[in-house]
């Protein structure tokens, strides 16, 4: 999780962001994704969160390994 937190860059932002978009979620990204977190990458994840079923602090946007593993089958 610490991976997809504000400020954060790293390549996992990004396979996270193409994964979204292929999956559906990528309305959020006006441009990208890319490396560096940001709003619309949250709040992909948290749409995707909300399909998944998942309501109030489960579905905050911030993937952990559930939402990653449910994110990549």
């Amino acid at each position: 999780r610490a991976m997809f937190r504000p400020g954060a860059n790293n390549e996992y932002v990004t396979r996270l962001g193409r994964q979204l978009v292929k999956k559906g979620f990528g309305k959020y990204y006006t441009t990208g994704p890319g490396p560096r977190w940001g709003e619309p990458d949250r709040r992909g994840v948290e749409a995707f969160q909300r399909a998944q079923g998942w309501r109030g602090g489960a579905a905050d946007g911030y993937p952990g390994p559930e939402t990653w593993r449910r994110l990549f089958s």
